[in-house]
């Protein structure tokens, strides 16, 4: 099936679009002529108000500009823009995107996301896909077989961690709920291998079988897994954007305008692969979730919309020696005068006892070592003190971050006890945004990772030594400890800092 048009044609199209004619008759004839449906809406910015084996062609034959016969004439108002395969509006501002560069225009919302998977990640999911790959199909049986010449592996039929968690993260990353995607793909192309200039939503054609339940398409998320040697780059031609492939780049964009109907000038193509190999991964989102499913689309918190400052979100590193000796010995000084604490919502829990909010499936005898004894303690920290941490901290937390800080609380010494577990959260979005947890002291069975998320959502476990310390975007990034602590005592101390003019997201 065609999809571009000679300037015999373009001509064409043009002189009996000024002449008046019916536009649906001038769509049937291109059609007729070999055409495909998207490129034609494409160059006609013309969408058919019916389906269009309903359509007459006007001539038997049709040659450019042999088109003499008057056709009847459409009205231009707004709502034949709003074809019966036209989804739901979506702002721009609904999909918050970290770390993403933007491409978009009043055209098309593009943008991309470097490192957004890693080499290592990339290298497992290329070689899932060549393990199980096949030819790719496209919605439109008609469309010539040399359209698109990739391969096609669906991974969303693997049950593998791998891509579970990959799976989670792309909807995460723009924050729409798994419920409204498709499963995972990946495609593979080799030497001269390409996908021809085509838009993801689907035409009116085959609205009613791709999208009865589901709805129509709207972001696509695609990545690419390996740098391409020559070619293969994907364009967007009517927005002039042409993205050369590189590892653990993500593409995203929205196939729809602001108003839920089609966007023409999401078509965009695959060039061929002039050397080495191309392999990407893609995720696609629709309007509707299956019947039954009480999910909201958009999945995003408050506090994933709070600003990121850092590429990553975490650092490890350690706090100055002098300072950490004091803070130490401090510790050692007053663990007579721990006082039991209580975090309101629950946050920290025995993870000894079952217990509702306990990620526990079962009941283990409580331990000796905590008999009678909250999860944690804390000692009060002197005025000072604080200050000590905060202007030691200042400077080496507005390097990491970029951001001139204002400090806002340090919190005491808290003391975990034998069992305790800290449930992934996300801090305060009025304080808490840029933050440092400061690791004093532990006696330790096993080692107690911290869990956090960053700000391309992959999790890290985090094993901290006394004086080592995290700086993190506190308030955007879950984080916590979800394993049961093993041991007699964890202390740590957290420092809290906001940037100079912040304020909190809506």
């Amino acid at each position: 099936m065609k999809t571009e048009f000679a300037p015999e044609w373009i001509d064409w199209i043009q002189t009996n679009v000024s002449a008046g004619r019916d536009k649906d008759g001038i769509f049937k004839i291109l059609i007729d002529e070999g055409y495909a449906h998207f490129a034609i809406v494409a160059q006609m910015n013309h969408t058919p108000s019916r389906p269009v084996h309903e359509i007459i062609n006007p001539l038997k034959a049709a040659q450019p500009a042999q088109v003499t016969q008057s056709a009847a004439t459409h009205p231009s108002d707004h709502s034949r823009k709003f074809s019966r395969n036209h989804g739901m509006p979506i702002a721009k501002s609904q999909i918050y995107v970290a770390n993403a560069t933007e491409h978009s225009s009043d055209q098309i919302d593009l943008r991309t996301v470097d490192n957004f998977l890693n080499p290592q990640e990339c290298t497992a999911l290329i070689e899932i896909i060549n393990s199980k790959k096949r030819p790719s199909e496209v919605a439109n049986f008609e469309i010539d077989t040399r359209f698109r010449t990739s391969q096609t592996c669906d991974l969303g039929t693997f049950q593998d961690p791998i891509i579970a968690d990959i799976d989670r993260r792309i909807c995460s990353l723009i924050g729409i709920d798994p419920a409204y995607s498709e499963c995972i793909q990946g495609q593979y192309y080799e030497v001269g291998q390409e996908f021809k200039a085509h838009t993801d939503f689907f035409e009116i054609d085959g609205f009613d079988t791709h999208c009865a339940e589901f709805g129509q398409r709207t972001y696509t998320v695609m990545v690419y897994l390996n740098d391409v040697e020559q070619g293969g780059e994907t364009v967007f031609r009517h927005v002039g954007a042409q993205l050369k492939p590189q590892t653990g780049k993500a593409v995203i964009w929205n196939s729809l305008n602001p108003d839920g109907s089609p966007n023409q000038q999401s078509l965009h193509q695959a060039k061929p692969v002039e050397k080495g190999y191309k392999a990407v991964i893609t995720k696609w989102f629709r309007t509707r979730a299956p019947h039954g499913t009480s999910s909201e689309m958009f999945s995003n918190t408050v506090n994933e919309r709070v600003p990121h400052y850092t590429a990553k979100g975490v650092l490890k590193t350690q706090l100055p020696k002098p300072l950490f000796k004091t803070v130490n010995n401090y510790y050692q000084d007053n663990r007579k005068d721990l006082k039991s604490e209580f975090v309101a919502g629950g946050f920290i829990f025995d993870g000894n006892t079952k217990d509702a909010s306990s990620p526990s499936q079962g009941s283990t005898p409580k331990s000796t070592r905590c008999e009678n004894r909250p999860s944690s303690s804390v000692i009060e920290l002197t005025q000072q003190l604080r200050a000590d941490i905060h202007d030691a901290l200042k400077p080496l937390m507005e390097d990491w971050s970029g951001q001139a800080l204002e400090p806002t609380y340090v919190y005491g010494i808290r003391e975990y006890h034998n069992g305790a577990v800290l449930k992934m959260h996300r801090d305060r979005i009025d304080t808490h945004i840029i933050s440092a947890i400061i690791n004093v002291e532990q006696e330790t069975d096993v080692d107690w990772p911290l869990v956090i998320e960053d700000n391309y959502y992959r999790k890290h476990h985090v094993i901290m030594q006394p004086g080592d310390m995290v700086f993190y975007e506190s308030a955007r990034l879950l984080h916590g400890r979800p394993l049961k602590f093993e041991g007699a005592a964890f202390a740590n101390v957290f420092c809290h800092f906001k940037p100079v003019g912040y304020a909190p997201p809506e």
